[in-house]
């Protein structure tokens, strides 16, 4: 690997370590995966698709202990963000941990660079969603899936709702039935 190449991945980690993914610093296009509450509902559009049912029964293995944050932690997940939201207050991904050493332009079903989480009933913090994280050069593609553009440039992102029930889509940006705690 080059050593620009090796600089630009160490310093967008460091990015996403030292800023986070601020609500504000979020640079998601539109949400990828389906149109909302509008006259389609495309939570359910994944299941049509052998490639994106199979990519998300790998997810929901790979990442089963991490549903507790404590196990995330315990693996080398930190801490990314903040919890993000849109800035209208019409949904939220949740708080975003990264796994620093998995940043990178390969893009891995088994390995997911970040893990996002919302606080449930009683505090405690449970996996809703996985976000893969390039820095590849070309935009990537998982199971039929486009990145999206991602949170800081020279990186894209893609959401996979693994966990939690997003009426937008499982492969959607943001989920609208999430609010950020205040």
């Amino acid at each position: 690997m080059s050593r620009t190449k090796t600089g630009m991945m160490s310093m967008v980690a460091a990015a996403v370590l030292a800023v986070g993914l601020a609500p504000g610093a979020v640079a998601h296009g539109g949400s990828s995966g389906g149109s909302g509450h509008h006259d389609s509902d495309k939570s359910d559009d994944w299941r049509k698709n052998s490639e994106q049912r199979r990519l998300v029964r790998t997810l929901r293995n790979v990442t089963d202990d991490y549903r507790w944050l404590d196990n995330a932690i315990a693996d080398g997940y930190e801490k990314a963000s903040e919890c993000v939201e849109k800035a209208d207050g019409s949904g939220a991904m949740g708080f975003h941990y990264l796994k620093k050493d998995l940043l990178d332009d390969k893009t891995q079903a088994r390995k997911p660079e970040v893990l996002v989480y919302m606080p449930n009933e009683r505090g405690r913090y449970k996996l809703v969603a996985i976000e893969f994280m390039s820095t590849a050069t070309e935009r990537p593609e998982i199971a039929g899936l486009d990145f999206e553009d991602g949170p800081f440039p020279g990186t894209f992102a893609l959401h996979a709702w693994v966990w939690k029930d997003n009426p937008d889509g499982m492969f959607a940006a943001y989920n609208p039935d999430h609010r950020c705690p205040k």
